[in-house]
């Protein structure tokens, strides 16, 4: 039994190739990043598929249903002992709604993208595969 957590992360655009980020809600304290850009993302639960724990994440945190379509990259988090897998996902149905876990949501041009402030992860993950 390993220690590490498991997190997937969706990258979805909207027609406009724009990514759709997000801003954790104040239901836990993030220090410094508290109110730093992300995609949306969750900890897959044990046993769980990377594909079902898309699905289940972004039905409770979002409101939607998504498709997962690649898988992308995975590699070690900005928490220690979690690991992402970063997937490629497309919005199926349901309109993106906040909750207490998400603060806000937006859809950002990826040059809009390089001026936020993001975790360090999603900076890491755009300079590497989209900023290119």
């Amino acid at each position: 039994m390993t220690d590490t957590k498991k997190v997937v992360v969706a990258l979805i655009q909207n027609k406009k190739e724009e990514y759709l980020l997000i801003r954790l809600g104040n239901y836990k304290d993030f220090g410094k990043y508290q109110n730093a850009w992300c995609p949306p993302a969750g900890h897959l639960k044990e046993n769980e598929t990377q594909e079902d724990g898309l699905l289940r994440e972004l039905r409770e945190e979002l409101n939607v249903t998504i498709k997962p379509i690649e898988l992308i990259t995975e590699w070690m988090q900005d928490e220690p002992g979690e690991i992402a897998y970063w997937w490629k996902c497309k919005i199926e149905s349901g309109k993106v709604k906040n909750n207490y876990e998400i603060a806000e949501h937006k859809y950002f041009s990826k040059e809009e993208i390089k001026n936020l402030n993001l975790w360090p992860a999603t900076r890491k993950f755009f300079e590497r595969y989209i900023w290119i």
